[in-house]
C-alpha cells in the first residue's frame, strides 16, 4: 500500500507513473493528510511534498528507519529531463481578454522570485520562525530550488503530459507558450 499525501496531485501522479512504468509496481493507493507517522501506519510507502517532505526526510524517516527518495531526481534519472512541480499559467483566451492584468501578475511573480532569491537569508530567517528547521538548513534548501522555465523544463512538462495525458483525461500533446517580454 502507498499513502498519497492530499496536498499535490502532480507529485502523486508522478509517483504513480514512476512506480507503474519504471518499476512495474501496481500498489494499492489511498489518499490521506500529509503526516508521515500516520501514513506509515497503514502503508509501506508514502508520498509527501514541501515542508512535510522536508520534515519527514530530516526527522521522521531516520527515526522510523525509512528510505527517502526524491521524485524529481528519479524523474531526471529516468527521462533525462527536469521535472516541473509548479507553474503559473493563464489560458490564451484569458490573456487575450486581460493582457495587462496577466502581464502585471507575471511581473509581480518574477519580482517576488527575484527579491526572495536576493534576500534568501532573510527569507530563511523568517521561515525558521514557523518551522522546526534552522535558518541555515532553510537557506540551503531554498537555494537548491530551480525557478527557471526554459526549453529543458518545457520538454519535461511535455514528456510528463505525454506519459500521463491518456490516463488523466488531459491531452497528451500539451502546448505551452511562454509569455514574451
Amino acid at each position: 500500500r502507498v499513502a498519497l499525501g492530499s496536498t499535490s496531485r502532480t507529485s502523486v501522479r508522478l509517483a504513480q507513473l514512476l512506480l507503474s512504468e519504471k518499476y512495474a509496481v501496481k500498489p494499492d493507493y489511498y489518499t490521506c493528510p500529509p503526516d508521515l507517522g500516520l501514513m506509515m501506519q497503514d502503508a509501506e510507502a508514502a508520498v509527501l511534498i514541501g515542508d512535510a517532505a522536508l520534515r519527514a526526510s530530516l526527522h521522521d524517516a531516520p527515526r522510523l528507519g525509512l528510505q527517502v527518495h526524491d521524485l524529481g531526481l528519479m524523474w531526471k534519472e529516468w527521462t533525462g529531463l527536469p521535472f516541473v512541480f509548479a507553474v503559473w499559467a493563464a489560458r490564451k483566451e484569458y490573456l487575450a481578454r486581460e493582457p495587462v492584468l496577466v502581464r502585471q501578475a507575471h511581473e509581480a511573480f518574477l519580482a517576488s522570485r527575484d527579491l526572495s532569491l536576493a534576500e534568501v537569508t532573510k527569507v530563511a530567517e523568517q521561515a525558521a520562525r514557523w518551522e522546526t528547521f534552522d535558518e541555515e538548513l532553510l537557506e540551503r534548501y531554498f537555494t537548491t530550488l530551480d525557478f527557471r522555465f526554459g526549453p529543458d523544463q518545457l520538454a519535461g512538462v511535455r514528456e510528463f503530459a505525454r506519459r500521463t495525458g491518456p490516463t488523466t483525461g488531459f491531452p497528451a500533446d500539451v502546448r505551452v507558450e511562454l509569455l514574451t517580454p
